[in-house]
């Protein structure tokens, strides 16, 4: 079986040729990865030779037009899904907004609207305002208080033929358990409950295969995949008719803008073609230079970095258990992802987050807008709220193991 190269990989990302990039353990990538040198290119480029506004007849203005066309080509091909079906935004929490407000003739008095307890709350605030607005019934699709996990026969019990839309997250960005996403929808479509998907925290680790998800919207962040800072949306076709209009209105007939609610950056669009770049760049390196679909090359990539990061996850989980703090969430690499947290029941967690720098391991503490399930999980402080250590596919072994030794004595002083 092949392994990830890692030096290779770590070639590819410019700050590890830096000073501090070296030096630095980045175990903070659930908050946003480090971005790969081809983005960082293409990004350079369109601001040094085009950053005009694009879609004129002259050559510069054309050349700006031509590279965000070949953005927002690349995601769609990274994805494999329709060019009509895709929104680029300014993040997921915009996206998720937006798309809430879009559902507004749908979500009405009498209708039913499902939250998961386990969401980040930009998947939860949007649908409570909007439910609040129009006097339709929101409901918490709740966690067990010990693990955090949620239980379909619970979610069974909520769904009524008066349920029109459904939201989970595809994994949590706290206990890191991967959800079933399809089982989920298969109860959503008994009573024709549109599911909603955040993909924000899973999208980092495997790469989605919308190909295989039943899903209505499907949203997750560029900026935690090692490009610019971009929220990506998806939304079925039949879904997207039935949603009201958010852009302009003379774009109401193309389909691709109508849940562009804000002007868009135009150089981080263009610059998401060097995530093609990346991903093609480090298949050809461990597979060959073979002509595969982009969004094959992807997956198979995709493959060799979760492999690399369970390694890592494994080490850390083997050690944690060992030290006096819960870990919230499977305390093995079983259906999770390689995001890690728990607390210390005698040192605060942002006393360990920062104790972690001087060990140059960079990690963060507090609720990171996942409020609602911590507090479902019984952690009373929401603003020293916990440690994440989240890991990316360019971390090495030695940056983990300088992260235990350095828990390992913060947590015995």
């Amino acid at each position: 079986m092949k392994e990830l190269d890692i030096d290779f990989v770590r070639k590819q990302f410019p700050v590890f040729n830096t000073d501090l990039g070296r030096k630095v353990g980045f175990l903070d990538n659930a908050g946003g990865s480090y971005v790969a040198g081809a983005v960082i290119d293409r990004l350079t480029d369109f601001y040094t030779n085009y950053k005009v506004q694009p879609y004129g007849a002259n050559p510069i203005s054309n050349r700006a037009g031509v590279a965000m066309d070949e953005g927002r080509s690349t995601m769609v091909a990274l994805l494999n899904v329709p060019s009509d079906l895709l929104t680029l935004g300014a993040s997921s929490t915009q996206n998720f907004n937006t798309l809430t407000i879009a559902c507004t003739p749908l979500v009405k008095r009498g209708t039913e609207v499902i939250v998961s307890e386990q969401d980040h709350e930009s998947n939860i605030g949007g649908w409570e305002r909007l439910c609040q607005r129009q006097g339709a019934t929101l409901k918490f699709w709740k966690v067990d208080p010990k693990t955090g996990e949620l239980d379909l026969n619970d979610l069974e019990a909520l769904l009524t033929p008066q349920t029109v839309i459904l939201c989970v997250t595809q994994s949590s960005n706290i206990i890191g358990t991967l959800n079933p996403i399809n089982d989920i929808a298969a109860l959503a479509r008994r009573t024709n409950t549109r599911v909603v998907v955040d993909g924000v925290s899973y999208a980092p680790h495997y790469w989605p295969n919308l190909d295989e998800l039943d899903v209505d919207a499907y949203v997750f962040s560029t900026y935690k995949t090692y490009g610019t800072h971009q929220g990506v949306m998806v939304v079925r076709e039949d879904f997207l008719e039935e949603l009201e209009p958010q852009s302009h209105f003379f774009n109401v007939p193309y389909k691709n803008k109508r849940l562009d609610a804000a002007g868009p950056d135009h150089a981080a669009i263009a610059a998401l073609a060097g995530l093609g770049d990346y991903f093609s760049t480090v298949y050809e390196h461990h597979f060959g230079a073979e002509a595969v679909p982009l969004h094959v090359k992807a997956r198979k990539v995709a493959d060799l970095m979760h492999q690399h990061e369970m390694k890592l996850c494994h080490y850390l989980l083997d050690h944690l258990r060992e030290l006096p703090v819960r870990i919230f969430g499977r305390p093995t690499t079983e259906q999770r992802e390689a995001n890690i947290v728990f607390t210390s029941s005698t040192v605060s967690s942002k006393a360990l987050a920062d104790g972690l720098a001087q060990y140059d391991v960079a990690a963060k503490n507090g609720h990171f807008y996942a409020y609602r399930l911590l507090e479902a999980m019984g952690v009373e402080d929401l603003n020293d709220g916990v440690v994440r250590i989240s890991l990316s596919h360019y971390n090495t072994r030695e940056e983990v193991e300088r992260c235990v030794v350095g828990l390992r004595e913060l947590l015995s002083n």
